[in-house]
């Protein structure tokens, strides 16, 4: 014979239920916090710390990475996930001055979770999404700019970073020119390297050097050659008027960038391949070449 669950037996189940559910959550977020407390370690003691001329450094870890109203910083523990960013806080040790971008009430792109191998990064939407920051330390110098990032569809004019002067050496932007071509150029003079087409979210290191004596390398994590590509391009980057993370005007991002670091510099190799050994355990990133 047949007997319904009695409302004393039910409330048990219910309360199994909650409990399984609230430990299942309960360890979900410890896991996160194990690893953005690891993540946050590795950033602590990289070697971005010590290779001088450090200029520029957002990364979404730290404390203090972003600000979300009027406040210096918002603490990264109490960021709920999709929450807006007015300003991505540079964590540049070497400057008292900081090179902070930021982005007006408007339009902000989000902070986000888990999005690059269970870490955090700042969602772009692809449509109207950037931060402002002074270019102006790029100008007229030598660089090594380090960007972890991942799309998140295909498109044409995809900048990671950009500007809005067209003229010859005035505007600094790489990124995606269409569905299968980065693209690294001081405007008009294009470096440029063949990608896969989007698929599906994957993250990707990119390196951008300029030396003026030699010229342009750029080095891409999911590609096995050593440069990815290079040119002898020697024109120093002139000016670099309204430079913007993640789009400008009509062309714009649509994906995640987790950390950007620039030296004013061109860093040795040694160098180099310290800060990409930091990116790469940080966020789990394979480094092919």
């Amino acid at each position: 014979m047949k007997r319904a669950f009695s409302l004393i037996e039910l409330s048990i189940v219910i309360l199994i239920i909650g409990i399984l559910v609230a430990g299942i959550t309960q360890s979900s977020r410890l896991v996160s916090a194990m690893r953005l407390n690891s993540a946050r370690a590795l950033t602590q003691s990289s070697p971005v710390n010590s290779i001088k001329d450090l200029t520029l450094w957002l990364e979404t870890t730290s404390t203090k990475s972003f600000a979300t109203g009027t406040s210096t910083f918002t603490n990264v523990e109490e960021l709920d996930n999709d929450t807006s960013i007015g300003r991505w806080n540079d964590i540049n040790p070497q400057a008292s001055s900081k090179n902070n971008a930021t982005k007006s009430t408007s339009d902000q792109a989000k902070y986000t979770t888990n999005a690059i191998n269970g870490l955090p990064a700042v969602r772009f939407n692809g449509t109207n999404n950037n931060f402002a920051f002074d270019g102006t330390v790029l100008v007229n110098t030598n660089y090594t700019i380090f960007v972890v990032e991942q799309r998140r569809s295909n498109g044409s004019n995809g900048w990671l970073l950009i500007g809005s002067a067209s003229a010859s050496n005035t505007n600094l932007h790489v990124g995606y020119q269409d569905d299968t071509t980065m693209r690294y150029t001081h405007f008009n003079n294009n470096l440029t390297d063949t990608v896969s087409a989007y698929s599906s979210p994957a993250p990707r290191l990119h390196i951008f050097r300029f030396d003026q004596g030699s010229g342009r390398q750029y080095w891409r994590s999911d590609d096995t050659t050593n440069p990815g590509a290079s040119d002898a391009q020697t024109a120093l980057l002139a000016s670099y008027a309204n430079s913007s993370i993640g789009g400008y005007g009509t062309d714009w991002f649509n994906g995640d960038i987790a950390e950007i670091i620039a030296f004013n510099r061109a860093l040795k190799s040694e160098e180099r391949q310290a800060v990409e050994s930091y990116l790469s355990q940080k966020f789990n990133i394979k480094i092919k070449y």
